[in-house]
């Protein structure tokens, strides 16, 4: 089998990784609010996938307005957008280990709520009010910020409390005895 093959060595390396970036994150947080580690990474990693997700619609709104309607645009956006958040919030907000199988249709579900709330409240807000689809965007990313967190945090990553124990006497885990 080759280095790259994977073996006993895949997982290894993998964990290796994982504890890098972990570790990078950390070190995001000040000392002093470490007990807060959780939700400060969140809105490090919230801002990120805000702004991310504003100029992934931004762009392809730009690109894209004269040939499709901006409930399509709008849909393309989130679907990038999903899939970049679930990556910082599995592994570097919320750190789990569970099954991205069970966790994804979570996690993408938190989502589609917004999503179809923001099917209904951007085309009517279009007509209603006096702001173009950036304005009104950028207000509704900020109510998802929030909801998204307390979705993500008692749905799409809940049974990751149940592991906190085990995470923090793990072996594998170096940062374990710092936090």
């Amino acid at each position: 089998m080759s280095a790259r093959g994977g073996g006993a060595q895949g997982p290894r390396r993998t964990e290796h990784l994982r504890g890098r970036v972990e570790g990078a994150a950390d070190a995001l947080v000040p000392r002093r609010l470490r007990p807060y580690r959780e939700q400060v990474l969140y809105l490090v990693g919230g801002g990120w996938n805000t702004l991310f997700g504003y100029l992934c619609f931004a762009a392809l709104y730009y690109f894209l307005q004269a040939s499709l309607p901006v409930a399509v645009i709008l849909v393309l956006s989130y679907v990038i957008s999903i899939a970049n958040a679930y990556v910082c919030y599995r592994y570097i907000v919320f750190r789990s280990r569970g099954s991205v199988l069970r966790e994804l249709p979570r996690f993408t579900s938190v989502y589609l709520v917004a999503l179809a709330a923001n099917l209904v409240v951007l085309p009517l807000a279009l007509r209603t009010l006096p702001f173009n689809a950036y304005v009104i965007q950028a207000l509704f990313t900020v109510a998802v910020v929030v909801l998204s967190y307390l979705g993500h945090r008692f749905f799409s990553f809940r049974h990751r409390q149940g592991n906190a124990a085990e995470r923090e006497t793990s072996p594998q885990d170096p940062a374990a005895g710092e936090r």
